[in-house]
């Protein structure tokens, strides 16, 4: 996960620079990056799971199940459908 984080941050500059999405993205980013290392990785899970459960609007045991799903692939499409996630994401908080 230490080089998907580093491609986010590195790739979500980019669109900073690029005037795509405001800059106040990237420093919730690391912000958050920077609070998850200070918790232990069980408990960071579940706010994870918890945070994407109420923004996507599905219940939590269906975004923990879907994420098992994700981390099951092996590395190389694990990645691409990850990135194609960040991709999608940065486009939608340019609209904004």
């Amino acid at each position: 996960m230490e080089a998907f984080e580093a491609w986010l941050l590195h790739r979500v500059a980019e669109a900073v620079e690029a005037g795509e999405v405001s800059a106040n993205i990237l420093a919730e980013l690391r912000t958050e990056a920077e609070r998850a290392r200070e918790v232990p990785q069980e408990e960071g899970h579940a706010l994870a799971v918890q945070a994407i459960a109420e923004q996507l609007g599905l219940p939590v045991d269906q975004v923990d199940m879907l994420l098992g799903a994700l981390e099951a692939q092996p590395t190389v499409p694990r990645e691409l459908l990850m990135r194609g996630s960040v991709e999608a994401w940065l486009r939608g908080q340019g609209r904004r």
